[in-house]
């Protein structure tokens, strides 16, 4: 009896195991992690505006947000960043609480994020205080290959 209790057991863990490491057919590849870091940054310049509004980076790429105005501004990821990214450079939880898709660059400070997941993350960045001078809001996006 106890044999056959151990077999039944022993099944059951292995169909389970099996079956959680399998793909699914409603798992496409733009949710799968596509990479880790590969060294490669590219870098989003923050004046009045941002440039380049829109870009192209492969996952795992550093995209780095360099304020070049002489007052701070606030970027602003749209959704959250669990399971995006494999790297945070700025933009970060405080005591782990809180949400991570945002932070304030004070002039000539740089933000970054490493980029796991293929497809569009939409963005956008704004003066931190009611002194906007010349910027306005703007908007950006970086697809991930």
């Amino acid at each position: 009896m106890k044999t056959i209790l151990h077999s039944m057991m022993a099944l059951a863990i292995l169909s389970v195991a099996a079956c959680s490491s399998s793909p699914t057919a409603s798992k496409t590849q733009s949710e799968m992690e596509a990479g880790t870091k590969t060294g490669m940054v590219k870098n989003i310049v923050i004046t009045d505006t941002v440039t380049p509004p829109a870009l192209t980076a492969h996952a795992g790429d550093e995209v780095r947000w360099i304020n070049q105005r002489q007052e701070s501004v606030i970027v602003a990821i749209e959704g959250p960043l669990d399971h995006r990214v494999s790297c945070r450079n700025g933009f970060s939880k405080a005591l782990g609480m809180g949400v991570d898709n945002s932070t304030t660059l004070a002039s000539n400070e740089t933000a970054g994020l490493c980029f796991t997941r293929l497809g569009t993350v939409n963005y956008s960045v704004r003066p931190s205080s009611d002194d906007r001078g010349s910027m306005t809001k703007s908007q950006g996006s970086i697809v991930v290959q």
